[in-house]
């Protein structure tokens, strides 16, 4: 099955980049780990060469066969080389680490890999995603990717748990109904169309949205993941201050509009739940708000279990991170983390927080590295934000999923991960082509 789905899809993304790389976007969407992270199995061997992995060297090929031909140009700018620098800090790092500080083989190669390997995917989609014909077919894909997770939101509404929702466990009592990974993807898609609905106002992609919007809001809610909802709040508030005061009435009677749905929707559940005090649908209704208030609530909760899991993770990795702070402990190690009669080895890489797991194995010097190509990129998008070229949706989007990523990291292992931090580096891709100057387009 891997040789009959991968090797002719790695061959399309060799002959057609562009396809290849929409196609990772819409399966990653769909399958999540099932496509990023499925190795090959023969006999008791595994194999770690992942179809994501597989389908973005086909696209690094065949988008560096387009520049020899002369069909992609690039003009390398002070964000690239940064990024080109991260990326080989990354590979040195991920080699030291094995041979001379003898850390665990397996999982600082892992650590580089996602560093290194998966940023290759910002100067794909520079240089892949240059019109706005080419930011129309990505956001086709992704968007028909969002309509897909529905499905899997009816899923774990009518069984009760979420598909795939068990890799990542609650701390407090109730189920998700959507895994975190597709809450995650919804958010992105969520900021988009947000965005549009603000700027296009009327037309017939809006109106969808409108009408989809809510419907992926109640995924990302029954996704569970509390710092999801935070980080979406932030992307929403910095799209409407981007959008500009002109868009404000557009706001204020779309959310106006949506709270007297919520309100006569929720009424009248409430009301026909009363006439059956007994009923099953007052009982769910009672589980469901009780679940829902508990996890909000709990955010500001420091009993919390993985709040607190967190804050003890985070102060050992503190204490490592002052031995070696300009250049950090490097990959494959491990933090000991004691609370009460719990011990537990954790990895250095999963603390849950992407922002202090790059400090802490990369030190300073790294994190300024990333830190300095990412506020260059974000200066460039905003300088242009008010230009009049077609491109002023996709430019407020790529912002807010800037912010909603900078909220996010801080509390989940996203660079660490590839299905969640893929996307990191294609929203800085895009913001690359959004910020560009006139330059060379083409590709295939």
């Amino acid at each position: 099955m891997y040789a009959l789905t991968v090797v002719p899809a790695a061959l399309i993304a060799f002959f057609h980049p562009r396809s290849g790389l929409f196609a990772i976007i819409f399966l990653t969407f769909i399958f999540e780990r099932f496509f990023t992270l499925s190795p090959i199995i023969l006999g008791e061997s595994e194999y770690k060469i992942y179809p994501l992995d597989v389908m973005l060297l086909a696209i690094i090929f065949g988008t560096f066969l387009q520049f020899l031909k002369g069909q992609l140009g690039i003009r390398f700018k002070k964000a690239d080389f940064l990024i080109l620098g991260f990326a080989a800090l990354s590979s040195l790092y991920g080699l030291a680490s094995i041979f001379i500080l003898n850390h665990e083989a397996a999982l600082s190669f892992s650590s580089a890999k996602n560093y290194a390997f998966y940023a290759l995917l910002y100067f794909a989609t520079y240089l892949l995603v240059r019109t706005k014909e080419d930011f129309l077919g990505l956001v086709k894909f992704a968007v028909a990717g969002a309509i897909g997770i529905i499905g899997f939101l009816f899923y774990g509404a009518l069984s009760g748990q979420g598909l795939w929702s068990e890799y990542t466990p609650l701390s407090t009592e109730g189920v998700r109904i959507l895994a975190f990974t597709h809450g995650y993807y919804l958010s992105i898609v969520s900021i988009f169309a947000f965005a549009y609905i603000l700027v296009k106002k009327k037309d017939a992609f809006a109106s969808a949205f409108v009408f989809l919007l809510p419907v992926w809001g109640i995924g990302i809610v029954g996704s569970m993941m509390r710092h999801l909802w935070i980080s979406i709040a932030a992307a929403f508030f910095a799209v409407l201050v981007l959008a500009g005061k002109e868009t404000r009435g557009s706001a204020k009677r779309l959310l106006g509009g949506y709270f007297f749905v919520a309100f006569f929707v929720v009424a009248a559940v409430f009301y026909a739940a009363s006439l059956l005090p007994n009923s099953k649908i007052n009982d769910a209704i009672g589980e469901v708000t009780g679940v829902v208030g508990h996890r909000v609530t709990s955010i500001a909760d420091s009993s919390d279990e993985s709040i607190f899991w967190r804050n003890v993770v985070w102060s050992e990795a503190f204490k490592e991170y002052r031995k070696n702070p300009l250049f950090g402990t490097g990959f494959g190690k491990y933090l000991s983390v004691e609370i009460g009669s719990y011990r537990e080895f954790v990895e250095m890489r999963n603390m849950h927080n992407s922002f202090l797991v790059l400090l802490v194995q990369m030190g300073l010097v790294s994190a300024v590295v990333l830190a300095g190509a990412v506020w260059i990129l974000l200066k460039k998008v905003l300088e242009k934000i008010r230009t009049v070229d077609g491109m002023q949706i996709a430019r407020i989007a790529t912002v807010g999923i800037l912010c909603l990523q900078a909220a996010a990291f801080m509390f989940q292992p996203y660079l660490e991960t590839n299905l969640l931090g893929i996307f990191f580096w294609i929203n800085l891709g895009l913001m690359r082509s959004l910020g560009r100057e006139n330059e060379q387009t083409g590709g295939n």
